[in-house]
């Protein structure tokens, strides 16, 4: 009785894996950036300032693209760029369903998405052609929901106000275009020189890459609009969450089942998150994933900082870690 109920768990083990592989298999990758293409640019959650949105929109024209901006960017209600119906929503459906815009970059980030990712019309967009779409922090709920209702993969990655606005970083820079250009699969990542990855548990692991802003993304777990994580490469980051704080996440992921989940796990920075008095990320961690089998790697140069890596959300990756290597597969 016990030979057989052990085959039965191998092989509904084996039917979740060829699951898992077709749901990425369905990912929808946006074609090429054209040279000289049109590049829309909305504002999903806070308004930016006029000055650094100002020189990212110059840099951007610089490089030979057009450009089309949405109403609201640097104005609104309190920390919001605009109502959420009328306003946010509006423009982020107008230029997703929009031929004649080739990719669409947040503004900035800041707060807003999540009054919103409930009122989107998920059926409409499926209609779009699909255009690269481009932000980071509080767009990861944006990004998420996307995976999850359309199958659409889009890029954690620079914005037009926070990062190209603001003294743009070679590194972040180079990377940017680089993962955009899908000419340059399969892509293995690099962190910038003098910046050491850190294997904490050795292994291989392939999976669906869904990079994430650890706070956003753990207020979305148990909802609709959060992409099932089953043999998922997760890679996390975060700002200005104190030590006690990031416990309470890695646990409410323990709580919903995430690590048994996760084919592998990757750590960006977690910046002005622990002060030079309290113990570190890698302690944190490690009482928390102890039990757990899957590769771990730390310090990869994604997150609220001015050297990142642009990673796609829903492509899928590899890690190994003897050597150590983390590849975009470009699927």
């Amino acid at each position: 009785m016990q030979k057989k109920f052990s085959i039965l768990l191998k092989y509904f083990a084996t039917l979740k894996g060829v699951f898992v592989k077709r749901l990425s298999l369905m990912n929808i990758k946006p074609p090429l950036l054209p040279r000289g293409g049109t590049i829309g640019i909305i504002a999903p959650s806070s308004p930016a300032k006029r000055k650094p949105l100002r020189k990212g929109i110059e840099y951007l024209l610089s490089r030979g693209y057009r450009v089309r901006t949405s109403p609201y960017l640097t104005r609104g209600r309190y920390y919001l760029a605009g109502s959420d119906d009328l306003t946010r929503v509006k423009y982020l459906e107008e230029f997703l369903l929009d031929d004649g815009i080739d990719c669409v970059i947040c503004a900035r980030g800041g707060y807003g998405a999540l009054r919103i990712v409930d009122k989107i019309n998920y059926d409409k967009l499926r209609k779009a052609k699909p255009k690269a779409f481009v932000g980071y922090s509080d767009i990861t709920v944006i990004q998420l929901a996307f995976l999850r209702m359309l199958n659409w993969i889009t890029y954690s990655g620079p914005m037009v106000a926070s990062d190209m606005g603001d003294d743009f970083d070679a590194y972040s820079e180079k990377w940017f275009w680089k993962v955009l250009d899908g000419d340059s699969y399969p892509l293995e990542l690099e962190n910038p020189e003098g910046m050491e990855l850190k294997v904490l548990k050795h292994g291989r692991a392939e999976g669906v890459l869904i990079p994430a802003c650890l706070s956003l993304m753990t207020s979305l777990l148990g909802t609709e609009y959060m992409p099932p994580l089953e043999g998922t490469i997760l890679v996390i980051e975060d700002i200005d969450e104190k030590s006690y704080r990031l416990d309470r996440l890695f646990q409410i992921l323990r709580l919903h089942g995430i690590y048994d989940k996760i084919n592998g796990l990757i750590l960006g920075q977690f910046t002005k998150c622990f002060t030079r008095k309290s113990f570190g990320l890698e302690e944190l961690l490690s009482e928390v994933i102890e039990k757990y089998d899957f590769p771990v790697v730390l310090n990869l140069a994604y997150g609220h900082v001015k050297k990142r890596l642009t990673l796609p959300v829903g492509m899928r990756a590899s890690i190994q870690t003897a050597p150590l290597r983390i590849i975009l597969l470009g699927k």
